[in-house]
């Protein structure tokens, strides 16, 4: 059994989960902007319910983005300093992947496509595409970047919508007709997508580094947003 400790920090929500990649605890706390403050006591909660010790876990699996700069810094940072002090290894999961998981497994279907738009501010959103079945998530269009002006990924019979985007940007759910789920990057699916990592793939906690997609350069010129 690998046991895994997973942080997602790229929206609003700051999740932590513990568990194997099926039976999995999450704690969730919906505090925009605390993140920095409230992780750190939530990992040890969660701890300390199992009676786990962090030297006793596998791996830390954390989302990487793409997402809210501060957010993925703050799940980055977190990361290596859990991995330094533990001498674990880590498993960057994509926020939007869990973002797309979630939203499967919300969806109340067997079977489905999802398509994932999450709002990169400016005007741009951060996107993908992935087919889900309660065993696998197979990425179909890898994670982007495109002006909202200028997306039309098109829909299916089998295709739902997740993110925030779709809401921010209401032109973008009337071009794309399917149902819109109301799903999160939840730490429950960093845990369940990074238990499907094999240890290969698996990194040194100094490689525990987040997806921007776009340059710090341009957020930082723009101003820190949490999503």
């Amino acid at each position: 059994m690998t046991l895994l400790l997973g942080i997602e920090t790229s929206s609003s929500r700051c999740s932590v989960a513990l568990g194997d990649g099926e039976a999995i605890e999450e704690l969730v706390e919906d505090r925009p902007r605390e993140h920095h403050a409230i992780v750190l006591p939530m990992v040890a909660e969660l701890l300390r319910g199992a009676d786990v010790d962090l030297r006793e876990l596998d791996a830390i699996a954390f989302g990487r983005g793409p997402g809210s700069f501060t957010g993925l810094r703050i799940a980055a940072s977190i990361t290596q300093g859990l991995a330094f002090g533990a001498g674990l290894r880590v498993i960057p999961v994509s926020s939007l992947q869990a973002l797309a998981a979630d939203a499967g497994e919300r969806s109340g279907r067997a079977v489905c496509e999802v398509l994932v738009a999450v709002d990169a501010h400016m005007g741009e959103i951060y996107w993908g595409r992935y087919a889900w079945t309660p065993s696998s998530l197979r990425v179909l269009c890898d994670d982007g970047l495109v002006r909202t002006d200028g997306f039309d990924a098109g829909v299916g019979d089998a295709t739902v919508l997740a993110g925030d985007a779709w809401t921010v940007y209401p032109q973008l759910q009337l071009k794309h007709d399917a149902p819109l789920v109301a799903a999160a990057p939840a730490a429950r699916q960093v845990v369940r997508l990074g238990a499907r990592v094999g240890r290969e793939h698996w990194v040194d906690a100094l490689h525990a580094e987040p997806l921007y997609v776009r340059s710090a350069s341009v957020w930082k010129k723009h101003g820190e947003r949490t999503g």
